[in-house]
């Protein structure tokens, strides 16, 4: 069993593209591979679970307290909805390998935060585009910057010739000590541009995926050739093996705590309400809406409330006419809605199924595209697209700026998503923006005056500052804070309570 953290000093140094590649190949090879990404990202964990058949799970100490991150780093007990934990323990293959994407840069974030904890080695994947002998002095700086981590090894990427690889892979040899160089990668567009341009655009949730699958799985086999192509593999292997017993220990130390939890709960008949799957007389559906304009959701809020009772049922705004019958709540996360806004704006069945569920008291939940979608409309491009009227708000994707970062959520009234005075964290990433005082006022369903706020959410950046959000109407909340069900599973359970009286 071994463990490997991909780091670099910045974003866009090919860690995902390594991260991919390397998942890739050792699966291949045999092993049983978990794949993890640091922060709150939603879109390489889609490429990299469908381009390696494995779920990839986000890890983020804001977003999942402490208590709850060892056993969904580990893999074993606590993040599973349909798993006893006995099977997990008793089930373990040690041919297994622990893949970790970091983000940003090494020190940016909770990148270092989650490689210290978790003793992974790490393999810094350097962009060496006009950057020679200095190289050596970037990579020694991460690694003596700050102490508590294992940097073991470098992948050197868009080498330009061979020459330029030796010249900066003898620099660190000679002045880096307990460091590899496992190889490089060429700065080649032809290989690695279409990277961008297909598994950007394409993404594997498409409804047209099933006729793009075979060019997906060519391009992922095409980037893996040509990341390793000079790079020492079986070096690599075995460094990361010798370079693991830290993380090893932690992980079976962690095995041993959790066979001496199960064997308590078992014999106390003990039941834990935010951990244990809750029981109900019938299985609650939960409409989730997922094709290639909404697809931003963490797998673990899936598994969460599925753990509380739901049974989660998928439908596509854009191509479904009607939703899914007998669901109790639709929940719509973000995603790309701008770019197909005239197929979602045409799909006028949807739009008034949609509205009909909300006439009849229907919970909805949304996020960030799933709030555009419930708006009066979006302009977008200078265009005005009517959506389905739900809020009576307006939004624009025109002359916007990025909205981001870690956001604690203050609940101020009472809602499903519990009482006020609850708490929970989350995080905000979008370019749209609410309309003050909106636009086209005679076109909705819904006066202005039904509209309110439900909660509030202060800026890790600006303590204290509260800021009004949740945007609510009769049973339907939007915002544009992605929430952590992870952070406050209370939260999770009042949606499954609220949701059952439906």
């Amino acid at each position: 069993m071994f463990s490997v953290f991909f780091a670099s000093d910045r974003s866009s140094s090919g860690k995902s593209m390594v991260t991919l590649a390397f998942s890739k190949k050792v699966k291949e090879m045999g092993y049983e591979i978990d794949v993890l990404k640091v922060g709150p990202d939603f879109i390489d964990p889609i490429i990299i679970s469908n381009a390696v058949n494995t779920k990839v799970r986000n890890i983020d100490p804001f977003l999942i307290p402490l208590r709850s991150l060892n056993s969904l780093v580990f893999n074993c007990c606590g993040n599973s909805a349909d798993t006893n934990c006995t099977d997990v323990l008793n089930n373990l293959n040690m041919n297994k390998a622990f893949i970790v994407e970091g983000a940003m840069g090494l020190y940016d974030g909770n990148s270092y935060s989650i490689a210290k904890k978790f003793k992974f080695p790490i393999v810094l994947v350097m962009d060496s585009k006009r950057i020679s002998s200095t190289m050596a002095s970037v990579i020694f700086g991460l690694k003596k910057y700050k102490k508590g981590i294992n940097v073991c090894g470098v992948i050197l990427n868009n080498i330009s010739s061979a020459r330029h690889y030796k010249i900066i892979s003898d620099e660190i040899k000679n002045n880096v000590k307990n460091t590899e160089v496992f190889g490089y990668i060429l700065n080649n567009e032809a290989a690695f541009g279409i990277k961008e341009r297909y598994l950007g655009l394409v993404t594997p949730i498409a409804s047209n995926f099933k006729q793009n699958k075979s060019k997906f799985e060519t391009v992922v086999n095409n980037i893996k050739n040509e990341v390793f192509r000079n790079i020492d593999l079986d070096l690599m292997i075995k460094t990361l093996k010798r370079e693991s017993k830290g993380f090893n220990n932690l992980f079976f130390n962690h095995v041993n705590r959790m066979k001496r939890r199960q064997f308590k709960l078992e014999n106390n008949k003990a039941t834990n309400v935010l951990f244990a799957r809750i029981k109900r007389k019938r299985r609650i559906k939960i409409a989730v809406a997922y094709d290639k304009a909404f697809f931003f959701y963490y797998n673990f809020n899936i598994e969460i409330l599925k753990s509380f009772g739901a049974e989660i049922v998928f439908f596509s705004p854009l191509s479904d006419k009607t939703i899914p019958k007998g669901v109790s709540m639709i929940y719509i996360g973000g995603g790309y809605p701008e770019i197909y806004i005239n197929n979602l704006a045409k799909n006028q069945g949807m739009l008034n199924e949609i509205y009909k569920f909300f006439e009849n008291n229907g919970i909805i939940y949304a996020e960030c595209g799933g709030l555009m979608y419930l708006s009066r409309g979006l302009v977008y491009k200078g265009e005005y697209w009517k959506l389905s009227g739900i809020l009576p708000l307006d939004v624009t994707m025109d002359n916007t700026r990025l909205s981001l970062g870690y956001r604690i959520v203050h609940l101020k009234e009472e809602s499903f998503l519990g009482d006020a005075g609850l708490k929970i964290n989350g995080h905000e990433f979008h370019y749209s923006g609410i309309i003050a005082g909106g636009l086209r006022q005679n076109n909705t369903r819904r006066d202005s005056a039904d509209l309110k706020n439900v909660f509030e959410c202060e800026s890790l950046a600006s303590p204290g500052v509260l800021i009004p959000e949740g945007y609510n109407v009769l049973n339907v909340i939007g915002s544009y804070i992605h929430l952590s069900f992870f952070s406050n599973k209370i939260i999770a359970r009042n949606i499954m309570d609220n949701a059952a009286k439906i």
